[in-house]
Protein backbone atom coordinates (compact mmCIF):
# COMPACT_ATOMS: atom_id res chain seq x y z
CA UNK A 1 0.00 0.00 0.00
CA UNK A 2 2.91 2.37 0.77
CA UNK A 3 4.20 1.96 -2.78
CA UNK A 4 0.80 2.90 -4.13
CA UNK A 5 0.62 5.94 -1.85
CA UNK A 6 4.10 7.10 -2.92
CA UNK A 7 2.80 6.97 -6.49
CA UNK A 8 0.03 9.35 -5.45
CA UNK A 9 2.56 11.64 -3.72
CA UNK A 10 4.74 11.80 -6.83
CA UNK A 11 1.69 12.42 -9.02
CA UNK A 12 0.47 15.21 -6.76
CA UNK A 13 3.93 16.80 -6.78
CA UNK A 14 3.52 17.13 -10.55
CA UNK A 15 0.08 18.60 -9.96
CA UNK A 16 1.57 21.29 -7.69
CA UNK A 17 4.14 22.27 -10.32
CA UNK A 18 1.37 22.58 -12.88
CA UNK A 19 -0.53 24.71 -10.37
CA UNK A 20 2.36 27.18 -10.18
CA UNK A 21 2.42 27.41 -13.99
CA UNK A 22 -1.34 27.98 -13.99
CA UNK A 23 -0.93 30.85 -11.51
CA UNK A 24 1.70 32.45 -13.76
CA UNK A 25 -0.62 32.24 -16.76
CA UNK A 26 -3.59 33.62 -14.83
CA UNK A 27 -1.64 36.67 -13.66
CA UNK A 28 -1.42 37.85 -17.27
CA UNK A 29 -5.19 37.80 -17.80
CA UNK A 30 -6.74 41.20 -18.52
CA UNK A 31 -10.26 42.44 -17.78
CA UNK A 32 -12.58 40.93 -15.18
CA UNK A 33 -11.23 38.23 -12.87
CA UNK A 34 -13.11 34.97 -12.53
CA UNK A 35 -15.36 35.27 -9.48
CA UNK A 36 -17.49 32.12 -9.74
CA UNK A 37 -16.85 30.44 -6.40
CA UNK A 38 -19.28 28.94 -3.91
CA UNK A 39 -17.95 30.94 -0.95
CA UNK A 40 -20.83 33.43 -0.91
CA UNK A 41 -21.72 35.37 2.21
CA UNK A 42 -25.07 36.62 3.46
CA UNK A 43 -28.03 37.59 1.29
CA UNK A 44 -26.97 41.25 1.22
CA UNK A 45 -23.52 40.28 -0.06
CA UNK A 46 -25.13 38.11 -2.74
CA UNK A 47 -27.30 40.98 -3.93
CA UNK A 48 -24.35 43.39 -3.98
CA UNK A 49 -22.38 40.90 -6.05
CA UNK A 50 -25.29 40.51 -8.45
CA UNK A 51 -25.64 44.28 -8.93
CA UNK A 52 -21.85 44.65 -9.29
CA UNK A 53 -21.64 42.26 -12.24
CA UNK A 54 -24.86 43.53 -13.78
CA UNK A 55 -23.32 46.98 -13.90
CA UNK A 56 -20.04 45.58 -15.18
CA UNK A 57 -21.50 43.84 -18.25
CA UNK A 58 -23.48 46.95 -19.08
CA UNK A 59 -20.20 48.84 -19.26
CA UNK A 60 -18.15 45.96 -20.76
CA UNK A 61 -20.62 43.94 -22.87
CA UNK A 62 -17.90 41.94 -24.67
CA UNK A 63 -16.05 40.78 -21.56
CA UNK A 64 -16.73 37.04 -21.44
CA UNK A 65 -15.61 36.61 -17.83
CA UNK A 66 -18.00 39.38 -16.77
CA UNK A 67 -20.94 37.42 -18.21
CA UNK A 68 -19.80 34.25 -16.46
CA UNK A 69 -19.55 36.07 -13.14
CA UNK A 70 -23.01 37.58 -13.63
CA UNK A 71 -24.54 34.19 -14.32
CA UNK A 72 -22.96 32.70 -11.23
CA UNK A 73 -24.11 35.67 -9.13
CA UNK A 74 -27.67 35.06 -10.41
CA UNK A 75 -27.39 31.39 -9.52
CA UNK A 76 -26.08 32.04 -6.01
CA UNK A 77 -28.63 34.74 -5.32
CA UNK A 78 -31.45 32.36 -6.25
CA UNK A 79 -29.93 29.35 -4.51
CA UNK A 80 -29.31 30.99 -1.15
CA UNK A 81 -32.12 33.55 -1.02
CA UNK A 82 -35.01 31.39 -2.27
CA UNK A 83 -36.22 33.87 -4.87
CA UNK A 84 -39.59 33.29 -6.66
CA UNK A 85 -39.76 30.38 -9.10
CA UNK A 86 -39.17 32.39 -12.25
CA UNK A 87 -35.50 31.51 -12.52
CA UNK A 88 -35.83 29.59 -15.80
CA UNK A 89 -37.43 32.61 -17.43
CA UNK A 90 -34.68 34.86 -16.07
CA UNK A 91 -32.04 32.50 -17.48
CA UNK A 92 -33.67 32.55 -20.91
CA UNK A 93 -33.66 36.34 -20.91
CA UNK A 94 -30.08 36.32 -19.66
CA UNK A 95 -28.95 34.00 -22.47
CA UNK A 96 -30.57 36.25 -25.09
CA UNK A 97 -28.39 39.07 -23.78
CA UNK A 98 -25.29 36.85 -23.81
CA UNK A 99 -25.96 35.74 -27.39
CA UNK A 100 -26.37 39.34 -28.49
CA UNK A 101 -23.17 40.46 -26.72
CA UNK A 102 -20.75 37.56 -27.35
CA UNK A 103 -22.27 35.25 -30.01
CA UNK A 104 -20.43 32.20 -31.29
CA UNK A 105 -17.87 32.26 -28.47
CA UNK A 106 -16.65 29.57 -26.11
CA UNK A 107 -18.27 31.38 -23.18
CA UNK A 108 -21.63 31.69 -24.91
CA UNK A 109 -21.79 27.96 -25.69
CA UNK A 110 -20.56 26.99 -22.22
CA UNK A 111 -23.25 29.13 -20.55
CA UNK A 112 -25.88 27.89 -23.02
CA UNK A 113 -24.92 24.34 -22.11
CA UNK A 114 -25.17 25.06 -18.36
CA UNK A 115 -28.56 26.77 -18.60
CA UNK A 116 -30.23 24.40 -21.08
CA UNK A 117 -32.60 21.63 -19.95
CA UNK A 118 -32.99 19.76 -23.26
CA UNK A 119 -30.45 16.98 -23.80
CA UNK A 120 -30.11 17.36 -27.58
CA UNK A 121 -29.45 21.08 -27.24
CA UNK A 122 -27.03 20.52 -24.35
CA UNK A 123 -25.07 18.14 -26.58
CA UNK A 124 -25.04 20.67 -29.42
CA UNK A 125 -23.82 23.50 -27.18
CA UNK A 126 -21.21 21.27 -25.51
CA UNK A 127 -19.73 20.19 -28.83
CA UNK A 128 -19.56 23.82 -30.02
CA UNK A 129 -17.80 24.80 -26.78
CA UNK A 130 -15.33 21.93 -27.18
CA UNK A 131 -14.40 23.25 -30.65
CA UNK A 132 -13.41 26.55 -29.05
CA UNK A 133 -11.51 25.43 -25.94
CA UNK A 134 -9.11 28.14 -24.72
CA UNK A 135 -5.52 27.24 -23.84
CA UNK A 136 -6.07 28.14 -20.19
CA UNK A 137 -9.30 27.04 -18.51
CA UNK A 138 -10.81 27.47 -15.07
CA UNK A 139 -11.62 24.56 -12.79
CA UNK A 140 -15.34 25.23 -13.25
CA UNK A 141 -14.85 24.63 -17.00
CA UNK A 142 -13.21 21.27 -16.42
CA UNK A 143 -15.96 20.18 -14.06
CA UNK A 144 -18.70 21.23 -16.47
CA UNK A 145 -17.14 19.40 -19.42
CA UNK A 146 -16.26 16.30 -17.38
CA UNK A 147 -19.88 16.13 -16.21
CA UNK A 148 -20.93 16.21 -19.85
CA UNK A 149 -18.60 13.34 -20.79
CA UNK A 150 -19.73 11.30 -17.79
CA UNK A 151 -23.32 11.57 -19.05
CA UNK A 152 -22.30 10.50 -22.54
CA UNK A 153 -22.31 6.77 -23.28
CA UNK A 154 -19.10 5.11 -24.49
CA UNK A 155 -17.13 8.37 -24.46
CA UNK A 156 -14.39 7.39 -22.04
CA UNK A 157 -11.55 8.43 -24.36
CA UNK A 158 -12.65 12.06 -24.45
CA UNK A 159 -13.35 11.92 -20.72
CA UNK A 160 -9.80 10.65 -20.13
CA UNK A 161 -8.37 13.39 -22.34
CA UNK A 162 -10.29 16.08 -20.45
CA UNK A 163 -9.39 14.59 -17.05
CA UNK A 164 -5.73 14.50 -18.09
CA UNK A 165 -5.87 18.14 -19.08
CA UNK A 166 -7.71 18.95 -15.83
CA UNK A 167 -5.06 17.11 -13.80
CA UNK A 168 -2.13 18.81 -15.55
CA UNK A 169 -3.72 22.25 -15.17
CA UNK A 170 -3.12 22.20 -11.41
CA UNK A 171 -6.55 23.62 -10.68
CA UNK A 172 -7.76 20.59 -8.69
CA UNK A 173 -6.78 20.57 -5.04
CA UNK A 174 -4.39 17.70 -4.25
CA UNK A 175 -6.33 17.21 -1.00
CA UNK A 176 -9.45 16.40 -3.01
CA UNK A 177 -7.53 13.67 -4.85
CA UNK A 178 -6.22 12.25 -1.58
CA UNK A 179 -9.72 12.15 -0.08
CA UNK A 180 -11.20 10.28 -3.05
CA UNK A 181 -8.16 8.02 -3.18
CA UNK A 182 -8.82 7.04 0.44
CA UNK A 183 -12.47 6.34 -0.32
CA UNK A 184 -11.38 3.95 -3.07
CA UNK A 185 -8.74 2.42 -0.78
CA UNK A 186 -11.45 1.32 1.65
CA UNK A 187 -13.39 -0.60 -1.01
CA UNK A 188 -13.01 -4.31 -1.67
CA UNK A 189 -11.77 -5.47 -5.06
CA UNK A 190 -14.43 -5.10 -7.74
CA UNK A 191 -16.57 -2.98 -5.44
CA UNK A 192 -19.30 -0.71 -6.80
CA UNK A 193 -19.42 2.97 -5.81
CA UNK A 194 -22.71 4.85 -6.18
CA UNK A 195 -22.21 8.60 -6.45
CA UNK A 196 -24.94 11.13 -5.67
CA UNK A 197 -23.86 13.33 -8.61
CA UNK A 198 -21.14 13.60 -11.27
CA UNK A 199 -18.89 15.59 -8.92
CA UNK A 200 -18.61 12.50 -6.68
CA UNK A 201 -17.14 10.61 -9.63
CA UNK A 202 -14.81 13.12 -11.31
CA UNK A 203 -11.82 12.82 -8.90
CA UNK A 204 -12.26 9.04 -8.71
CA UNK A 205 -12.33 8.80 -12.51
CA UNK A 206 -9.16 10.90 -12.58
CA UNK A 207 -7.49 8.42 -10.22
CA UNK A 208 -8.57 5.54 -12.46
CA UNK A 209 -8.01 6.96 -15.95
CA UNK A 210 -5.12 9.39 -15.41
CA UNK A 211 -3.19 7.85 -12.50
CA UNK A 212 -4.10 4.24 -13.37
CA UNK A 213 -5.14 3.25 -9.84
CA UNK A 214 -8.18 1.33 -8.55
CA UNK A 215 -9.31 0.53 -12.07
CA UNK A 216 -11.18 -2.54 -10.80
CA UNK A 217 -13.78 -0.38 -9.02
CA UNK A 218 -17.11 0.27 -10.76
CA UNK A 219 -18.24 3.91 -10.53
CA UNK A 220 -21.87 4.78 -11.25
CA UNK A 221 -23.80 8.01 -10.93
CA UNK A 222 -27.24 8.08 -9.34
CA UNK A 223 -28.27 11.24 -11.22
CA UNK A 224 -27.53 9.73 -14.64
CA UNK A 225 -29.43 7.29 -16.80
CA UNK A 226 -30.70 4.53 -14.50
CA UNK A 227 -30.58 1.97 -17.29
CA UNK A 228 -26.81 2.60 -17.55
CA UNK A 229 -26.52 1.97 -13.79
CA UNK A 230 -28.18 -1.44 -14.03
CA UNK A 231 -26.07 -2.34 -17.04
CA UNK A 232 -22.77 -1.19 -15.49
CA UNK A 233 -23.52 -3.08 -12.26
CA UNK A 234 -24.81 -6.14 -14.17
CA UNK A 235 -28.07 -6.27 -12.25
CA UNK A 236 -31.64 -6.71 -13.58
CA UNK A 237 -33.76 -3.65 -14.22
CA UNK A 238 -36.34 -3.12 -11.41
CA UNK A 239 -40.01 -2.96 -12.29
CA UNK A 240 -40.93 -0.42 -9.59
CA UNK A 241 -41.01 3.24 -10.59
CA UNK A 242 -39.33 4.94 -7.65
CA UNK A 243 -39.97 8.40 -9.02
CA UNK A 244 -43.70 7.80 -8.51
CA UNK A 245 -43.50 6.08 -5.12
CA UNK A 246 -41.16 8.58 -3.40
CA UNK A 247 -42.83 11.53 -1.59
CA UNK A 248 -41.82 15.00 -2.81
CA UNK A 249 -42.39 16.87 0.47
CA UNK A 250 -38.69 17.54 1.06
CA UNK A 251 -36.41 17.60 -2.00
CA UNK A 252 -33.35 16.38 -0.03
CA UNK A 253 -35.31 13.47 1.41
CA UNK A 254 -36.76 12.76 -2.05
CA UNK A 255 -33.38 12.48 -3.78
CA UNK A 256 -31.73 10.49 -1.01
CA UNK A 257 -34.70 8.13 -0.71
CA UNK A 258 -34.37 7.33 -4.40
CA UNK A 259 -30.60 6.99 -4.06
CA UNK A 260 -30.81 4.54 -1.15
CA UNK A 261 -33.41 2.49 -3.00
CA UNK A 262 -31.03 2.25 -5.96
CA UNK A 263 -28.22 1.32 -3.56
CA UNK A 264 -30.33 -1.43 -1.98
CA UNK A 265 -31.39 -2.82 -5.38
CA UNK A 266 -27.78 -3.06 -6.56
CA UNK A 267 -26.69 -4.52 -3.23
CA UNK A 268 -29.38 -7.20 -3.33
CA UNK A 269 -28.71 -8.26 -6.93
CA UNK A 270 -24.96 -7.84 -7.38
CA UNK A 271 -22.21 -10.26 -6.40
CA UNK A 272 -19.97 -7.30 -5.56
CA UNK A 273 -20.06 -5.05 -2.46
CA UNK A 274 -21.77 -1.69 -2.95
CA UNK A 275 -20.66 1.58 -1.33
CA UNK A 276 -21.92 5.12 -0.81
CA UNK A 277 -20.12 8.18 0.61
CA UNK A 278 -20.90 8.56 4.31
CA UNK A 279 -20.43 12.34 3.94
CA UNK A 280 -23.57 12.44 1.74
CA UNK A 281 -25.74 11.32 4.66
CA UNK A 282 -25.40 14.07 7.24
CA UNK A 283 -26.95 13.59 10.68
CA UNK A 284 -29.86 15.97 10.04
CA UNK A 285 -30.70 14.03 6.87
CA UNK A 286 -30.50 10.61 8.51
CA UNK A 287 -33.08 11.77 11.03
CA UNK A 288 -35.54 12.48 8.21
CA UNK A 289 -35.03 9.28 6.19
CA UNK A 290 -36.95 6.05 6.67
CA UNK A 291 -35.25 3.68 9.12
CA UNK A 292 -35.84 0.83 6.66
CA UNK A 293 -33.60 2.60 4.14
CA UNK A 294 -30.78 2.93 6.67
CA UNK A 295 -30.89 -0.42 8.46
CA UNK A 296 -28.61 -2.22 5.98
CA UNK A 297 -25.96 0.52 5.76
CA UNK A 298 -22.73 -0.06 7.68
CA UNK A 299 -20.14 2.65 8.26
CA UNK A 300 -16.61 1.57 7.32
CA UNK A 301 -14.92 4.92 7.90
CA UNK A 302 -15.32 7.16 4.87
CA UNK A 303 -17.83 4.97 3.03
CA UNK A 304 -21.08 3.23 3.89
CA UNK A 305 -21.47 -0.34 2.68
CA UNK A 306 -24.79 -1.99 1.93
CA UNK A 307 -25.21 -5.43 3.48
CA UNK A 308 -28.37 -7.42 4.17
CA UNK A 309 -26.30 -9.58 6.56
CA UNK A 310 -24.91 -8.02 9.78
CA UNK A 311 -21.10 -7.98 10.10
CA UNK A 312 -18.38 -6.40 12.24
CA UNK A 313 -18.01 -3.05 10.55
CA UNK A 314 -15.96 -1.71 13.50
CA UNK A 315 -13.21 -4.18 12.63
CA UNK A 316 -13.32 -3.09 8.97
CA UNK A 317 -13.20 0.60 9.97
CA UNK A 318 -10.14 -0.02 12.15
CA UNK A 319 -8.48 -1.95 9.32
CA UNK A 320 -9.11 0.91 6.90
CA UNK A 321 -7.71 3.52 9.29
CA UNK A 322 -4.70 1.43 10.29
CA UNK A 323 -3.81 -0.26 7.00
CA UNK A 324 -5.54 1.31 4.00
CA UNK A 325 -6.13 5.02 4.45
CA UNK A 326 -3.26 7.46 3.95
CA UNK A 327 -4.02 10.22 6.43
CA UNK A 328 -0.72 12.11 6.15
CA UNK A 329 -2.33 14.49 3.67
CA UNK A 330 -4.42 15.94 6.50
CA UNK A 331 -1.45 17.61 8.16
CA UNK A 332 1.61 17.41 5.89
CA UNK A 333 2.15 20.28 3.40
CA UNK A 334 1.42 18.43 0.16
CA UNK A 335 -0.43 21.56 -0.93
CA UNK A 336 1.23 25.03 -0.94
CA UNK A 337 1.45 26.61 2.52
CA UNK A 338 -0.68 29.52 1.35
CA UNK A 339 -3.59 27.74 -0.29
CA UNK A 340 -4.86 29.37 -3.44
CA UNK A 341 -8.44 30.61 -3.25
CA UNK A 342 -9.27 28.63 -6.34
CA UNK A 343 -9.28 25.41 -4.36
CA UNK A 344 -9.01 26.25 -0.67
CA UNK A 345 -12.68 25.61 0.11
CA UNK A 346 -12.64 22.21 -1.61
CA UNK A 347 -9.47 21.17 0.21
CA UNK A 348 -10.83 22.30 3.57
CA UNK A 349 -14.12 20.53 2.87
CA UNK A 350 -12.33 17.21 2.36
CA UNK A 351 -10.39 17.70 5.59
CA UNK A 352 -13.61 18.53 7.43
CA UNK A 353 -15.36 15.43 6.13
CA UNK A 354 -12.48 13.15 7.12
CA UNK A 355 -12.34 14.57 10.64
CA UNK A 356 -16.09 14.38 11.19
CA UNK A 357 -16.30 10.81 9.89
CA UNK A 358 -13.24 9.35 11.63
CA UNK A 359 -13.69 10.92 15.05
CA UNK A 360 -16.63 8.53 15.59
CA UNK A 361 -14.20 5.63 16.13
CA UNK A 362 -12.34 7.39 18.96
CA UNK A 363 -14.55 6.06 21.83
CA UNK A 364 -13.88 2.51 20.65
CA UNK A 365 -10.15 3.14 20.39
CA UNK A 366 -10.05 4.81 23.80
CA UNK A 367 -11.52 1.69 25.38
CA UNK A 368 -9.71 -1.02 23.43
CA UNK A 369 -6.57 0.60 21.93
CA UNK A 370 -5.60 3.84 23.80
CA UNK A 371 -2.35 4.18 21.87
CA UNK A 372 -4.23 4.19 18.56
CA UNK A 373 -6.74 6.66 20.03
CA UNK A 374 -3.88 9.01 20.95
CA UNK A 375 -2.42 8.76 17.46
CA UNK A 376 -5.71 9.33 15.58
CA UNK A 377 -6.93 12.19 17.79
CA UNK A 378 -3.51 13.79 17.34
CA UNK A 379 -3.74 13.47 13.55
CA UNK A 380 -7.18 15.09 13.54
CA UNK A 381 -6.04 17.92 15.82
CA UNK A 382 -3.02 18.61 13.60
CA UNK A 383 -5.33 18.68 10.58
CA UNK A 384 -7.49 21.33 12.22
CA UNK A 385 -4.43 23.37 13.17
CA UNK A 386 -3.08 23.18 9.63
CA UNK A 387 -6.28 24.44 8.10
CA UNK A 388 -7.17 26.87 10.90
CA UNK A 389 -10.73 26.24 9.80
CA UNK A 390 -13.59 28.21 11.33
CA UNK A 391 -15.94 25.30 10.69
CA UNK A 392 -14.94 23.49 13.85
CA UNK A 393 -16.80 24.39 17.02
CA UNK A 394 -15.03 24.67 20.35
CA UNK A 395 -16.96 21.58 21.49
CA UNK A 396 -15.43 19.53 18.67
CA UNK A 397 -11.92 20.72 19.49
CA UNK A 398 -12.49 20.16 23.20
CA UNK A 399 -13.68 16.61 22.57
CA UNK A 400 -10.67 15.76 20.39
CA UNK A 401 -8.26 17.26 22.94
CA UNK A 402 -9.88 15.21 25.70
CA UNK A 403 -9.26 11.98 23.80
CA UNK A 404 -5.70 13.10 23.05
CA UNK A 405 -4.88 14.05 26.63
CA UNK A 406 -6.67 11.05 28.16
CA UNK A 407 -4.55 8.61 26.15
CA UNK A 408 -1.22 10.46 26.30
CA UNK A 409 0.31 8.00 28.76
CA UNK A 410 -0.48 5.10 26.42
CA UNK A 411 1.67 6.66 23.70
CA UNK A 412 4.75 6.98 25.93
Amino acid sequence: MKKIFMGVVIAVAGLMCACQQQNQQSSKTQGAKFDAYWNTGDSLSDMKRLHKWEAYVEEHPQDEIGWRNLHHAMLMSTFFNREPENYNQREEEFMKRVKEAIPDTYTYYLLAMETCHEYNKIKKYAEEALKRLPKTMYEADYKTLCRYFLREDKDEKRLKDMLTRYYKSGTLSPDVLYFHYNELQGMEQGGIYLGQAEDDLIPKKMIQLVLGMHKDKVLVNRSGDWYKIWRACKVPEPTENWAETTPMDDISVYWHTQTLKILAWIGEHSEHPVYYSASNLREWLREKLSKDLLKNLYNEGLLLRYSAEPYDNIAVTCRNIEERYSLDYLYLPFTPSKDSEKYFSDATGCTNQTIVLLQGILPYYQQYDPQRCHWLSGVLLKAIERRRSKDYSENCLKELRQYYEATKSAAQ
